[in-house]
């Protein structure tokens, strides 16, 4: 009997049938509780988030005053279109990027055009010059045309001719060079 005086009351195993019947609908109706519970957090949760990233939103179109502008345009939702992993704020800065891209390109070809221009009249001075340069001769100043060669190459009928000169000259090599 000293076990029994020992148990608290209302900690004794229920020996009614009728408390045991309850114990599944009670545990059931815990189960749905928690189920319901969690779905609704979930959901506060959700509209929480919604909120903050409504909030974030604004703070940025505030920051950025055309940002609403290209909304209404459809240019970001263009761009969502063409990239569907972009948000919003995504699209709004590849839209800016593919902006400064179109200048970049569009300056870059005046650049060459430039460069391309100013290339064919440096092209063109020079050949006027070598034109007039040759249509003028030789000036009195300029060396003689001759004068850097050796006497054998300048006159080689003293010599015995064109080939007699080139064959001493290639002797003359093959000796230096120990052939």
């Amino acid at each position: 009997m000293e076990s029994e005086a020992a148990v608290t009351p209302g900690t004794a195993p229920a020996e009614d049938p009728g408390i045991a019947g309850l114990e599944s609908v009670f545990t059931d109706l815990e189960k749905r509780l928690d189920q319901l519970v969690e779905s609704r957090l979930d959901a506060l949760e959700a509209k929480r988030l919604d909120a903050e990233r409504t909030a974030l939103a604004e703070q940025f179109a505030s920051r950025h005053p055309d940002f609403k502008e290209l909304a209404a345009s459809g240019a970001l939702a263009a761009q969502k279109r063409d990239n569907p992993l972009l948000d919003d704020v995504g699209a709004y800065f590849a839209h800016h990027l593919a902006a400064q891209r179109q200048a970049a390109a569009g300056e870059l070809a005046k650049a060459r055009a430039e460069a391309e221009t100013e290339a064919e009249a440096r092209t063109i001075e020079r050949v006027r010059s070598k034109r007039l340069a040759a249509a003028m001769g030789a000036s009195q100043a300029a060396p003689a045309r001759n004068s850097g060669l050796e006497a054998d190459l300048a006159a080689p009928e003293k010599f015995g001719g064109m080939h007699a000169v080139l064959a001493a000259r290639l002797a003359s090599r093959r000796r230096d060079t120990g052939l």
